[in-house]
């Protein structure tokens, strides 16, 4: 089972918070939207206005990422990106997804670099 994790961003007096996040019981990218999105919008209470759910998944250096915004009550499609470890961990919403999947930003190995010299040859990543 690949293991997701939610959250979702409330717009409280003026300030834009989070929740703490929950993992994702669902094996597939798919289910693990749509229970994420019933999950956060059953759990609004009056004064927060639902602004975004995230969707969290790690697999060795990258971090998934997929975001559903809700402006005036209507959900906007699902918005897919990916980032390296390093850069998620400078995010505090990912940050909080990643520590509730387990993941110890001690462990997680460094990006790979685009140019690499070996002997003398030097090797460029593609990009």
């Amino acid at each position: 089972m690949t293991p997701f994790a939610s959250v979702a961003l409330f717009r409280r007096n003026g300030g834009t918070v989070f929740k703490a996040p929950r993992k994702e019981p669902s094996s597939h990218k798919t289910q693990a939207r749509k229970s994420a999105s019933r999950f956060w919008r059953g759990n609004i209470v009056e004064p927060d206005v639902l602004t975004k759910i995230v969707l969290v998944q790690h697999d060795g250096r990258t971090v998934h990422v997929a975001e559903r915004a809700t402006v005036a009550g209507q959900d906007r499609p699902w918005v897919e990106y990916r980032l390296d470890a390093d850069t998620a961990l400078k995010t505090q919403h990912i940050a909080a997804c990643m520590s509730e999947l387990g993941i110890d930003p001690a462990d997680v190995p460094p990006p790979m670099p685009d140019v690499l010299e070996i002997n003398g040859v030097i090797y460029r990543r593609e990009i």
